[in-house]
């Protein structure tokens, strides 16, 4: 065995283990492979993606909030309705669009008859910068890099389950946030 298919083989054969160990003392394991490696992908995902935006001086929870600003919308977003569509608290949502804007990333305008809200919208720098980010992505991702290695059925298949579980678990989690 060559050390790049042992390397390959290790995730899966350390989940196998720590399974078996599990189901030994008696407990649940039907979850724990799924769990285990999504959330360990996701934090590769999450570091690999935050190394592509660093060299644009951002981080990947920056090119989030921006990617989500750069989307065609009839309108500019809300502050708020930004915060339930990223997931995070508006107090945090608040500090991150102050940094952005004071890049001059985003503008952020009031909005007539409510002096708490504010619409967020893209400066042409804001735009260009996910833009740029999005192309360094497709280019440098190691990520997008193996995902384009899969056959095309594994990744339709990995597009329906994670788009599944995504929508279940937006389901839970955003009511929790309004």
């Amino acid at each position: 065995m060559t050390t790049a298919s042992r390397d390959a083989r290790r995730p899966i054969e350390e989940v196998a283990i720590a399974r078996a160990f599990h189901a030994a003392l008696g407990q649940d394991v039907s979850y724990f492979s799924a769990l285990w490696h999504t959330f360990n992908v996701g934090h590769m995902l999450a570091t690999d993606l935050d190394r592509v935006c660093r060299q644009f001086d951002l981080s990947v929870a920056d090119f989030h909030l921006l990617g989500a600003l750069r989307l065609d919308r009839p309108h500019a977003l809300r502050a708020t309705d930004l915060a339930v569509t990223l997931q995070v608290s508006n107090g945090a949502l608040t500090t991150r669009v102050a940094k952005l804007a004071g890049k001059g990333l985003l503008r952020k305008s009031s909005v007539p008859g409510d002096k708490r809200a504010a619409m967020l919208e893209l400066t042409p720098e804001g735009v260009a910068k996910v833009d740029a980010i999005h192309q360094a992505t497709a280019r440098d991702s190691h990520f997008v890099r193996e995902v384009k290695g899969l056959p095309d059925a594994d990744r339709a298949a990995l597009e329906k389950v994670m788009g599944e579980l995504h929508s279940r678990l937006d389901r839970h989690l955003t009511q929790i946030r309004r």
